[in-house]
């Protein structure tokens, strides 16, 4: 009940904040009172027919499927197409049995929740979020470039120039974030995607916290006994003492990113972007994130992360002793400013850079080129090729056994939710559906050629 009064105020104010800016922006240009009057009754109309369709029911018949993206732990990731109006989108399907059995609905649920809050430019956007007996939906931007682990496993090292720029938009990234009042918690470069700007945008908040209650796993728990099962776990293995820190080969490079690509997609994940707070359950802050950067500007100058091991347990362990293990290779031929930034975001929490704000990071002599206030408007580096609306090269073919899998696991997970019907905890979900107040992403003309959607 908390919950659901708290939201139906945030839409009373965030009608209010409609009005505000609209009355703000006629001032603005002068706006005669007449055509004043007529964008109000505008405004009035479409607020009207917004709280029509959030009480309309979505159901995935609305949106056509045209190929598989991923295929994850507790689901997919698809690109559809909504039918009508005819757009493109990502959706995001996860299965409810899954996300339950594994203690994972506090995550879903903060999530769902920074997504919908999010509207800026660094974010993935969220346009609807619904459910069925079965599933979950995010439907989100199609973000056609492909993820920054596809460009490293392409590229296997950036050039210095290229990496200052995807780390200054991830500083800025993660700073909106932060703005926002929640914490990523699993920055990686699998998270970070390309647009067709070549301008990322962040993408994955499972391990988001914005430290509400609706975001804890206690609170969807009946008797504490749910253990949690992310790459967050710390194993007690002991530490392997013969760690490798030299510059690995071209072809090691690529398997081991690969490798990284597999454990990303599974239930354990991978901990080599995590920070040693977050590892040991120490208490943790906003400033774990910026551990995250250190980690992924390390790999693009050296082609490795700094951690890199042969086991998930054996990156924890690396990580948690980070003291002994961080080593910056000499051939790497790294440039003084890129070295210092490293070190000074790979660090205890009290000492890393970015424990006083963002402005820390943003200042740092490494960015002295970038001019960060007008960074998103300028031409990337990089320019990710598109030859068509639906086309998905940039991202990595989905395995045919995965999605053979996926179905037969889907079957047997509706079998077994007939017979456990009702076992669903019934705040599990509750408030988790959305819809944007502008959902058509500003694609109201038509089209040359009616038979071809746009995408957002």
């Amino acid at each position: 009940m908390e919950q659901h009064v708290k939201n139906v105020l945030k839409s009373h104010d965030q009608r209010l904040h409609r009005r505000y800016q609209l009355e703000n922006e006629m001032t603005k240009v002068g706006l005669s009172e007449e055509a004043a009057t007529q964008m109000r009754r505008m405004l009035h109309q479409k607020e009207s027919n917004y709280i029509r369709l959030k009480r309309a029911k979505m159901d995935k018949l609305m949106f056509d499927k045209i190929t598989t993206l991923g295929v994850g732990a507790f689901g997919e990731m698809t690109l559809v197409c909504k039918r009508d109006p005819k757009t493109l989108y990502a959706m995001k399907t996860l299965r409810k049995n899954d996300v339950i059995k594994r203690n994972q609905v506090a995550h879903v649920k903060a999530e769902r929740d920074i997504l919908a809050e999010a509207d800026n430019e660094w974010v993935v956007k969220l346009y609807y979020s619904f459910q069925d007996r079965d599933n979950l939906y995010f439907v989100m931007d199609y973000v056609p470039g492909g993820d920054l682990m596809g460009l490293l496993i392409k590229l296997e090292i950036l050039e210095e120039s290229l990496a200052r720029f995807y780390i200054a938009e991830l500083v800025l990234a993660i700073e909106s974030v932060h703005k926002m009042g929640f914490i990523h918690r699993d920055i990686k470069p699998d998270n970070i995607l390309i647009h067709r700007d070549g301008h990322i945008k962040l993408t994955d908040f499972g391990l988001c916290t914005g430290f509400r209650w609706t975001h804890n796993s206690k609170y969807y728990q009946k008797d504490g006994s749910h253990a949690r099962q992310d790459s967050m776990e710390v194993s007690s293995c002991n530490l392997d003492e013969h760690c490798r820190c030299e510059i690995l080969k071209p072809l090691e490079r690529r398997r081991n990113r690969e490798r990284q690509r597999c454990l990303a997609h599974s239930l354990v994940g991978t901990p080599n972007y995590i920070a040693p707070e977050v590892l040991l359950r120490q208490g943790y802050s906003s400033v774990c994130d910026w551990w995250s950067v250190g980690v992924i500007l390390f790999e693009m100058l050296v082609g490795h992360p700094p951690f890199y091991a042969h086991t998930p347990i054996e990156t924890q362990q690396k990580v948690i002793n980070w003291k002994s293990t961080l080593k910056i290779p000499s051939e790497s031929k790294l440039s003084q400013d890129s070295k210092d930034l490293i070190l000074r975001l790979l660090c205890g929490a009290e000492e890393r850079l970015g424990v006083s704000g963002a402005s820390e990071v943003k200042n740092h002599k490494f960015f002295a080129s970038i001019n960060m206030d007008g960074l998103r408007k300028q031409i990337a580096p990089f320019v990710p090729k598109i030859r068509y609306a639906t086309d998905t090269s940039n991202f990595d073919p989905v395995d045919p056994d995965k999605l053979r899998n996926s179905d037969s696991e889907d079957l047997m997970r509706r079998l077994d939710s007939k017979m456990e019907n009702g076992k669903h905890p019934e705040h599990a979900f509750f408030e988790f559906t959305f819809r944007r107040f502008f959902d058509d992403a500003g694609h109201t003309c038509p089209l040359p050629d009616p038979n071809s959607p746009v995408y957002v």
